[in-house]
């Protein structure tokens, strides 16, 4: 039966999602699962699928827009096509990282997948989170609530402020979500598995 888990890698631009979204596709393919990616990015259309699809992965582009909201029957049809075509065990979306991320909901759903088997892995670039909170906090107050894990990156360059603020706005907005610290150039197969897993 095909029933693959769904896993959302949400965040700004500029957060590590893609780099976060390769990662765990190279680490899934070591353990012989098959995944879909779908990614879209505003402004930058092109040159992420670019580099997905030299590592060999299909990528299937959504042109017009962001994924959420304007091209959500385009997202359905999509994921309806990847499961009436491939026998799937993962797949893992990138939405615009301008987009509304409660908007991403209904589509998949309409696709079939109930919200526990949605994994939302919100990014969160500590080296710029006082520009967040300056400037985002009402996307900051829309994304961490949906958030199932907490990936807090680039800990090897935030300064212990940066630390402990990105914590304080996570905390502000979601006081129970697991948080996992990270550098994406240096993950462990512990916190992949700790960012992808589904109770």
């Amino acid at each position: 039966m095909n029933d693959p888990k769904l896993i959302l890698f949400t965040g700004f631009l500029g957060s590590g999602k893609t780099s976060l979204l390769l990662e765990s596709a190279k680490y899934l393919a070591e353990k012989d699962k098959r995944c879909a990616i779908i990614v879209n990015e505003v402004g930058e259309i092109g040159i992420d699928n670019l580099q997905m699809k030299k590592m060999g992965y299909d990528v299937w582009e959504i042109f017009g827009g962001c994924i959420c909201c304007t091209l959500a029957m385009s997202l359905e049809e999509t994921i309806t096509q990847l499961m009436t075509d491939f026998q799937l065990d993962y797949i893992l979306i990138e939405p615009s990282g301008a987009a509304d991320p409660s908007a991403i909901y209904p589509p998949l759903e309409h696709s079939g997948f109930r919200k526990e088997k949605i994994r939302n892995v919100f990014i969160l670039d500590s080296t710029r989170v006082d520009m967040f909170e300056a400037v985002l906090e009402p996307y900051l107050a829309t994304s961490i609530p949906l958030a199932d894990v907490v990936v807090i990156n680039k800990i090897d360059v935030a300064s212990p402020g940066e630390l402990e603020k990105s914590d304080m706005i996570i905390g502000k907005y979601n006081q129970t979500v697991p948080l996992l610290k990270i550098n994406v150039n240096e993950l462990s197969e512990n916190q992949i598995n700790e960012m992808l897993k589904h109770d």
